[in-house]
């Protein structure tokens, strides 16, 4: 065997051995949690556009209404206010920056109505994605670790 070959194959190994990471997609469901209970708090869809640009929206609400038993975006300002949760569109203008890391958008909080810039880091398996919200600097921010909901 040629040292080329040799170096061929190897970098096919390597290559082939690093892809499920970087095929790993931020598309698909994903599974919100409460930060007082841990418990799920609503499911997240998330959709890449014609644009290259990914959004989410509020696909089905798992927690207990009674601190909002309309289940409406009451602090929510401008068109957003008073509308229904679900189908709350919460991410948007996501953009895919390299294999793990996505930004350029914004997140939607709707327990306080306030937009923020958003930053996602999905995990090398994809099976998890830390989603941050910041106003100016982004290691001042809040996370969150969202997992990708089982089929």
């Amino acid at each position: 065997m040629t040292l080329l070959y040799r170096a061929a194959i190897a970098f096919i190994l390597l290559f082939t051995i690093s892809m499920p990471a970087w095929s790993a997609e931020l598309t698909g469901l994903w599974e919100e949690y409460n930060d007082d209970t841990g418990n799920v708090d609503a499911l997240i869809r998330i959709k890449k556009l014609p644009d290259n640009t990914y959004e989410g929206t509020i696909e089905k609400i798992l927690h207990s209404a009674d601190d909002n038993p309309a289940l409406i975006c009451k602090p929510c300002q401008g068109s957003l206010r008073n509308q229904p949760l679900l189908g709350l569109r919460i991410l948007s203008g996501m953009k895919r920056v390299d294999t793990e890391n996505y930004a350029g958008g914004e997140v939607l909080d709707p327990d306080d109505g306030k937009t923020y810039q958003c930053r996602i880091r999905l995990s090398e398996d994809g099976n998890t994605i830390q989603v941050t919200g910041y106003l100016s600097l982004y290691w001042i921010g809040q996370s969150e670790v969202w997992r990708r909901a089982k089929k």
